[in-house]
């Protein structure tokens, strides 16, 4: 696989931009901007002291969910079984898969519809229910079922050995992906820390989630090339 230019220069990038923000603190803070200056006794302290606690506001479960859901996917060989040129035991196996998927999303539709239900607010709401908030992991966890299913069915998958590797095979391709990841969330935590911009503002999560993703997505463009 060729080198991907973006995950390769994307953690240099990431360092330039930490180094200009808390210079640009230092700026601001001389010039009453009203930011705390990462240069200063208090952000050196708040810069060691929090290292850790921001690098783990990071996405990591998220977009390893998300991998993991994509791997199997694609290593069961889920998506050729909607081709033209699908065998016989293909189809089979992707009607297994098609029932397992209606039964699951029957079982999550009863504890969402039902009076009482189980994944509703107190309220008897979907919002701020078990539900909405673990909408994303409901997902990905149907379709990690649904792509074993068929993986198991259809042969491609012939022992645990296969199943495993199938459910890693893109976080180790996405490995390097993560510096950046790391990158990003000591940056947000720090901008956020010197309060140059507001992080409750539509924009911050924007060009956070944007910096977060962006490595990921050219990676995995990378590999589909491949």
């Amino acid at each position: 696989m060729k080198n991907n230019r973006i995950v390769n220069w994307m953690p240099i990038g990431l360092l330039g931009l930490i180094l200009l923000h808390a210079i640009v603190s230092w700026i601001g803070n001389i010039y009453g901007w009203g930011v705390n200056n990462l240069f200063s006794q208090a952000g050196i302290r708040w810069t060691v002291a929090n290292f850790i606690p921001n690098i783990a506001q990071a996405p990591f479960a998220e977009v390893m969910m998300g991998l993991i859901t994509i791997g199997v996917a694609t290593e069961s060989g889920f998506f050729s079984a909607f081709s033209k040129n699908a065998s016989l035991k293909q189809q089979r196996a992707l009607s297994l898969a098609m029932l397992v998927l209606i039964m699951l999303i029957i079982i999550v539709a009863c504890m969402v519809v039902l009076p009482n239900a189980l994944l509703l607010s107190p309220f008897g709401t979907i919002t701020d229910s078990p539900f909405s908030q673990g909408l994303y992991g409901i997902v990905c966890v149907i379709a990690i079922i649904v792509s074993n299913v068929y993986g198991l069915s259809s042969g491609r998958f012939f022992s645990l050995n296969d199943t495993i590797k199938a459910h890693v095979s893109l976080l180790l391709q996405c490995l390097p992906c993560f510096l950046s990841m790391i990158l990003t969330a000591v940056l947000m935590e720090s901008i956020a820390y010197s309060q140059l911009m507001d992080v409750f503002s539509l924009a911050f999560t924007i060009i956070s989630w944007f910096l977060y993703l962006l490595p990921f997505v050219a990676q995995l463009i990378q590999i589909l090339k491949s």
